[in-house]
């Protein structure tokens, strides 16, 4: 059975790389096929299939997202789409999302896949929001503030460090966003907690390549 664990720590496991596309051939094949892939693994076996090919892959998951019946089974493939290794990918998903392509409730959800996929989709995830903060703030409009909330945890809410805290801080002191203060506030406390605690396990003994070789 895969899980979000396989699609993180062991995606590149032949065996489970192989399943994976099995799977997701089958499914291509049938999407009532819910004996190859159920619903509840279809977000983990796309992360798979996607962080193990390339633009082919990346195409056959985009497809699905017209393809599916129902917003539950298009949200599969939101929180999938920016797993892509590719950084021309990870973009053009920032773009596909915020293009008018998907609902203005759901659109939140693939920036969030660009943006914890890994170091490098944090950071082109938040340059991204920097470089369309105008364009951004005017798809939410009048809508509820819980949207701007959810872009910016998605953009910027994978970080772990006090300069990238400083940095998102000073970014929202320019570009003041009332609604959403208390987001941001939450957040960037939220990352300086993290932050002095990475600081403190590296300084300890779990920081030592030693320690981990030793158990």
């Amino acid at each position: 059975m895969f899980c979000s664990r396989c699609g993180r720590f062991c995606y590149d496991d032949e065996d489970v790389s192989s399943e994976a596309k099995r799977r997701f051939e089958a499914f291509q094949a049938d999407h009532d096929d819910v004996l190859s892939l159920p619903s509840d693994m279809r977000s983990s076996v796309f992360k798979i299939l996607l962080k193990n090919g390339g633009e082919k892959e990346y195409e056959s998951v985009l497809a699905y997202f017209g393809e599916a019946t129902d917003n539950a089974e298009r949200k599969h493939v939101l929180a999938s789409l920016g797993h892509a290794p590719d950084k021309k990918l990870k973009e053009r998903t920032l773009e596909w999302t915020t293009s008018g392509a998907v609902k203005l409730q759901d659109f939140f959800y693939a920036m969030g896949s660009v943006g914890r996929s890994n170091k490098e989709g944090r950071e082109i995830s938040w340059a991204f929001y920097k470089s369309n903060f105008e364009r951004l703030s005017g798809m939410v409009g009048k809508g509820s503030p819980s949207l701007m909330d959810a872009c910016i945890v998605s953009c910027a809410g994978a970080f772990c460090s006090k300069e990238k805290a400083d940095e998102i801080e000073a970014f929202f002191k320019e570009n003041p966003l009332p609604k959403s203060a208390r987001k941001i506030s939450q957040l960037i406390e939220s990352m300086r907690t993290n932050a002095a605690f990475l600081e403190m396990l590296q300084k300890s003994e779990l920081g030592n390549a030693s320690f981990w070789e030793s158990l």
